[in-house]
């Protein structure tokens, strides 16, 4: 009789074991399957100051062209002292057509009018088609976030990064006479009151492929 409950006793035993085990089994794989990080999105590489290639290049010319409207904008429509010092942080959407779509205002640590000023540059910009090699990285588009800072100095690779509207408004960035703009002959670029610069650049189907 010992001998028998004893072997019943082993038996189910073993049995509970075989449940746990599968149990946790399927709570390890569910914590694994729950936990794994998304994939990342991927994004261009921000051009260094002085790089001359294609991607460069056009980086630059976006970057200026947008810089120079928002400047415009402020200057040439509204009075400068109506704005507050500070920056805003935005997304929008450039299309390989050249044309400004979708955006947003991600920050903003200045008035409310500035967000505005910078919404109604982007829907005045155009830069052109998207040249052979940037349509080769993004064929569905970019989308780009842009700082834009008023009195508000960004001390990113001491500054070189980024771009002066004051210094573009006779250069015509649209169509590519700006990139060559030589920054280090102004030793203290905090003197400009105007700054700007990209933050990231995503191909369109690389974001929208990662959410």
């Amino acid at each position: 009789m010992n001998k028998m409950l004893a072997g019943c006793l082993r038996r189910q035993g073993l049995w509970l074991a075989a449940c746990f085990a599968l149990v946790a089994g399927n709570h390890v794989s569910a914590g694994t399957t729950a936990g794994r990080p998304e994939s990342q999105i991927y994004q261009l590489p921000l051009p260094v100051w002085g790089d001359s290639s294609p991607w460069a290049r056009y980086f630059r010319q976006l970057q200026d062209t947008m810089a120079l409207r928002w400047y415009e904008e402020i200057i040439r429509y509204d009075h400068l002292y109506a704005y507050s010092r500070g920056s805003v942080t935005t997304r929008f959407t450039v299309t390989p057509d050249g044309t400004f779509h979708d955006p947003q205002i991600l920050a903003n640590t200045s008035n409310t009018l500035m967000p505005d000023a910078v919404i109604r540059a982007m829907q005045k910009a155009w830069i052109g088609r998207f040249r052979v090699a940037v349509l080769a990285e993004a064929p569905n588009g970019l989308v780009i976030d842009q700082t834009f800072r008023f009195w508000d100095y960004d001390p990113t690779e001491y500054g070189l990064a980024s771009s002066y509207p004051q210094l573009l408004t006779r250069r015509f960035p649209e169509i590519g006479g700006a990139y060559n703009l030589n920054l280090r002959v102004f030793p203290d670029l905090t003197i400009f009151d105007f700054q700007s610069r990209i933050l990231e650049a995503t191909p369109v189907n690389r974001r929208l492929a990662a959410r």
